[in-house]
Formats: structure tokens, C-alpha cells, sequence
């Protein structure tokens, strides 16, 4: 990739014009004077940028030029032998942007899963550039894929802008990764974002280029000194004409490895501190564009995106609302979460007979009932889960859980005996699905109470993953989007050991939108899970008590941490078990998404 590509220079404007037509014309004919193969604007509305309410609408309102002055300042630097770009955010920019006869479009990262945007893109003789900034691989691989259907090519823009950048946070390790994972869909860039008084300004482009970047993307300003937006990252037109000059030399590029190595940056994709904010800050999210009644069913055009004042909410798949039916009047100033429409919820109960720390653990009894059924009794008793499937292995001796599942009246699935993540999407695939709780048989005591409280917490979050785990082991849930599930069993490189999910999820975390709901304290040094015998008799006490309290499937949380202060002693010899480390191989081949 890159290597037969001649390398483009661009330079970038953005709002460095802060709202003056003329100032922007000035700046933009001194970069074709300095040898620019492009310049590139920023084209937004600041209706539909961000929310009103946003601190930075005004600010952006005050900035952006009418519809007449950007074809009045395009058209006057055309036909200078220079491309002229432009950033677009949304789909009014995207319109006037075609209008005014740009020669390429760049999706900044905050609109790179916009489908107002990327339906509408159709010309294949324009360049497409996407923003990869603070985006997970799956947000670039749909933007991809969706232009690539379109028989385009994309140039894929490595960088973000920090306000200021630092040197180690460019990870231009990045590049590489890009380069393995994308390298038959897209051609590569760096836009750069280091301080413009310093040699990094000049270096870490070059070396960019080095690894494959062939588009290099600038910003620019008449006079540094002046303060004026961007003025951090930008050089000015003396030095913008060497930075040129120096990125199109062929002479090698000599860079000390201590020197290098900071701006390369980790070989995996890890988001730095920096980026996340960046993520955080600039995603935009789906809002209704008018008020949506209750019962309606959301349709694509219902649909628009914008920055939100609440730089928390996360980004979402829009198809995660549409063809659904809204729960309540959904308005426009608010962003749009999975709360607001109907999910259907399944909890998976997996589970097998073999046990060899506790044989047949699953059918010891306890107040006259089989561990599993005071399992399948507890979750019977949440209010948000639409079906329970127990989900068990194709062994004879799991045949027995049949029985099981007729006498509790729940649906009961047997599938795959070693891979237990083929065997939950087996269970899934076929079934109305959107959130699946993954419970395993271990855990008997789950709590109905905090179990629906992290279903709405998923849900009005927007998140792909969440768990309950400051619970005390043994009553903690976990719950996956479906489709999260079915993307991990797709990319893993090893799926022998999924009985350990929750290893592949943190070992690629960032990549998941995830968060862990808040139950007041931290509980987890209270161990109430069931592996061995000394775990089932401190359950079975328990349950006992319970019993005697007329509270056998109605405890709470405040029961189980009242009875493990007064029974303390009974927990002392199951903290000097060290459980066996186990290796897992959590990688993902990203190729495969």
C-alpha cells in the first residue's frame, strides 16, 4: 500500500478563518503559491453539526460561512491546479460541498458512521477521505465496506487533533496496523496535529510517509503568533513551503530509536488517554429530527446525527433503532437510546454436568431443590428478560437438563460441548434478540433486582457490553448486544477457551463500548459462586437461613453481605485457594469483520 501512490500534501484550513471569507482566501492562495496539492475546508451548519444546547454552538455558528460565500470562495481557487477539499459534517455540508464542485470529501470521524452521508455518496470520480480519529476498527470497517460496495476506494486518515497533540500520542504504529488489516480497501493518510513550532511538525509527518501514509495533511495560518484557532498545530506558509519540500524528499529519513519509538507507539490498536477524550468529546449521536410519537415505528428518516452536549453517551449502529417501535415520545433535543424502544432480552443459562472440582454441582441439592433450579427461580423473578434459554452441551449426560427445563417451563438449547460461544449464538440465531445475558450455572444466587437495573443501565447507555461485577461473585450478570457475540466468535483466532468470554472482552476493551453498572460499594471479596465444596457448603448455609427467614428466593444484597460479616470465618479457607492461571488466547483477526 502507498508505495506506487505519489504522495499528496495537503493543507488544511479548518475554522483557522474563524468566520472571515477573505482571510480564508488569503491563507488558501498562500498555500498553492507554498506548493500545497490540496487545500481542504471545513464545510458544517451549525443546526446540524451539534444541539443548541451545545456550550460550542454559537461558537460554530459565528464561524461558518452561508452557502453563497463558500461557492463564491471555491469557485474563486479553482483552476489553479490544485484539489480542493473538504471536511463535511452532515448531510446539508455533503449537499453543498457537491454543489460547489469539490474535488474530494473528507467524513470526519465524528460522522463516519452516518448514514445521511455515506448512502448518499455515488460519484466515483471524487476522493473519499475517512477520519480514523477516536473510531473503534468496527466503526472504520462499516464506512469501508459501505464505500467499498460502491466500487470506492477510500483514503483511511490516521491522526486527531489534542489541542495540543503530544508527539507520543500520534501512534504511528497505527498506520501499520491499518496497513495489515485494510491494505486491499483503502489507501492511507496522516493528518497531523503536532505543535507547528517544532521539528516533530516537520519529522513525524515524514516519518508517517515512511511507513505508508501517501495523502499528508496539515493545517495552516498566516501568522502563528496571532493565537487565532488551530494556530497550535499549524504552520505557517514559510514553513509551510520546507514541510513540503521535505516531505516529498527522497532522502532517508534519520531518526534516532528512542525518538522513534515514542512516536511509534504501542503495535496494538490502544487508544491513549488523549484519543478517548477526543472520542468522547467530538462522536456524534442519533437524535430524532422531530418528535417521534409513542408506538411509532422508527424509520431511517426519523434519524439525524450531532454532537452532544453530554460527551458521555456513546455512539450507536442506527440500525439499533430502525423497523422498532418507540416506548415513549421520543423528542428531538435529547440523544436517542436503546431504552426508548422495544429489546428483546435472553438470558442464557450455560451450564454442563461435568464439574471436576465439584462433581455433579448442578444437581446437588439444597432445601430440597437442584442448584440449577434455585439458579432458573432467581432469574425468573427479573421483569425485563423475555426468555431464558438453559444452554447446555450435546453430551449424554447433559440430556438430563431436559427435564430440567420442561419442569420450570423455559427453553433449553444443546449445542456445541467445547466451544461455549458457538453454543450461545446456536442458541440465539434463530430467536428474536437484541441483549443476551450470559449467566453460568456457577452463579445460583443472581439478583433479579440489580440484574434489571443493568439491562436499563446497557440500555440507556448505548453500550455493546456491561456486567454487575462489584457484586459479590455468584450473583453478577454479564450482558453482549447479539451482535457483539457473533463479531467475537467471527474474529477470534482462538475460540477453544470462550468458556472464558469475559477474557476476550477485557483483552480488547476498547473496542467494545462498555461500562460496569455502579452498585454503591465494591462487594467482589465476597466469594458466593459454586466450584467447590467448600462453596457449596457456605451457599447451602445460607440458602438454609434464608429459608428459615421465609426469603428462600427473595434475598437481597444486604442479606448476603449481613450473612458473610457474621460468617466470615466460613469464607477464610477459600481465600487460601489459588485458582489455577489460565492461558487464553484472546486475539482477534480484525481481517475478518
Amino acid at each position: 500500500m502507498g508505495k506506487n501512490l505519489r504522495t499528496e500534501v495537503i493543507a488544511e484550513i479548518a475554522n483557522t478563518h474563524q468566520g472571515d471569507p477573505d482571510y480564508a482566501y488569503k491563507l488558501a492562495k498562500s498555500c498553492q503559491q507554498a506548493g500545497a496539492d490540496a487545500i481542504k475546508f471545513q464545510i458544517y451548519f451549525a443546526e446540524e453539526l451539534l444541539t443548541k444546547t451545545h456550550p460550542k454552538f454559537q461558537h460554530f455558528k459565528n464561524q461558518s460561512f452561508d452557502k453563497s460565500v463558500w461557492k463564491d470562495l471555491i469557485n474563486s481557487l479553482k483552476n489553479s491546479g490544485t484539489y480542493l477539499y473538504a471536511d463535511i459534517f452532515g448531510y446539508e455540508a455533503f449537499n453543498l460541498a457537491k454543489r460547489c464542485g469539490l474535488d474530494g470529501f473528507k467524513i470526519h470521524s465524528s460522522d463516519l458512521n452516518n448514514y445521511e452521508i455515506l448512502d448518499n455518496i455515488n460519484n466515483r470520480s471524487k476522493k473519499y477521505f475517512l477520519s480514523a480519529g477516536g473510531s473503534t476498527i468496527k466503526e472504520i470497517h462499516s464506512s469501508i465496506k459501505i464505500l467499498n460496495n460502491k466500487n470506492i476506494k477510500p483514503i483511511l486518515m490516521h491522526g486527531f487533533q489534542a489541542y495540543p497533540t503530544k508527539v507520543q500520542d500520534n501512534n504511528l504504529n497505527r498506520i501499520l496496523f491499518f496497513k495489515d488489516i485494510f491494505a486491499k480497501s483503502c489507501n492511507l493518510g496522516f493528518q497531523d496535529h503536532t505543535y507547528g513550532g517544532s521539528k516533530m511538525a516537520f519529522m513525524v509527518p515524514r516519518l508517517a510517509n515512511s511507513l505508508g501514509a501517501s495523502y499528508i495533511e496539515k493545517h495552516v495560518i498566516l501568522e502563528r503568533s496571532k493565537n487565532r484557532v488551530d494556530y497550535y498545530s499549524s504552520l505557517e506558509p514559510s514553513e509551510f513551503k520546507k514541510f513540503i519540500e521535505l516531505i516529498k524528499s527522497k532522502k532517508k529519513l534519520v531518526v534516532n530509536k528512542k525518538l522513534k519509538a515514542k512516536i511509534l507507539g504501542k503495535k496494538n490498536f490502544d487508544f491513549s488517554e488523549a484519543e478517548i477524550n477526543y472520542r468522547n468529546k467530538f462522536k456524534k449521536v442519533w437524535f430524532a429530527k422531530s418528535l417521534i410519537s409513542r408506538n411509532t415505528t422508527i424509520k431511517k428518516n426519523d434519524l439525524t446525527m450531532k454532537r452532544s452536549k453530554n460527551m458521555f453517551i456513546n455512539s450507536v449502529d442506527y440500525k439499533d433503532f430502525l423497523n422498532k417501535k418507540t416506548l415513549k415520545n421520543v423528542n428531538s433535543r435529547i440523544p436517542i437510546n436503546k431504552s426508548f424502544v422495544k429489546n428483546n432480552v435472553i438470558a442464557l443459562i450455560v451450564v454442563r454436568s461435568a464439574s471436576k472440582r465439584l462433581k455433579g454441582k448442578a444437581f446437588k441439592k439444597i432445601c430440597g431443590l437442584m442448584t440449577i433450579e434455585h439458579l432458573i427461580l432467581r432469574v425468573k423473578k427479573a421483569k425485563k428478560i423475555n426468555k431464558i434459554i438453559l444452554c447446555t452441551s450435546k453430551m449424554r449426560e447433559d440430556k438430563v437438563f431436559k427435564n430440567i427445563a420442561k419442569k420450570h417451563k423455559i427453553d433449553i438449547f444443546f449445542g456445541d460441548n467445547l466451544n461455549v460461544l458457538k453454543r450461545m449464538n446456536s442458541a440465539i440465531m434463530n430467536k428474536k434478540c437484541d441483549l443476551v445475558l450470559r449467566i453460568t450455572g456457577d452463579d445460583i444466587l443472581i439478583d433479579p433486582y440489580y440484574l434489571d437495573k443493568n439491562i436499563e443501565f446497557h440500555l440507556k447507555n448505548n453500550l455493546e457490553y456491561s456486567n454487575n461485577k462489584k457484586l459479590p461473585s455468584g450473583m453478577e450478570v454479564e450482558i453482549f448486544n447479539k451482535d457483539l457475540l457473533f463479531d467475537i466468535e467471527k474474529i477470534s483466532v482462538d475460540t477453544k477457551n470462550t468458556e472464558y468470554l469475559t477474557f476476550y472482552v477485557e483483552d480488547n476493551i476498547q473496542q467494545i463500548q462498555h461500562a460496569t453498572l455502579n452498585t454503591g460499594k465494591d462487594y467482589r471479596n465476597i466469594r458466593m459462586t459454586l466450584d467447590n465444596e467448600n462453596d457449596f457448603k457456605i451457599i447451602q448455609t445460607f440458602l438454609k437461613l434464608m429459608k428459615k427467614k421465609n426469603k428462600l428466593f427473595n434475598y437481597n444484597l444486604n442479606e448476603v453481605v449481613k450473612f458473610y460479616k457474621k460468617n466470615n470465618f466460613l469464607f477464610q479457607k477459600n481465600k487460601l485457594n489459588k485458582t489455577k492461571e489460565i492461558q487464553v488466547n484472546t486475539s482477534f483477526n480484525w481481517k475478518k469483520l
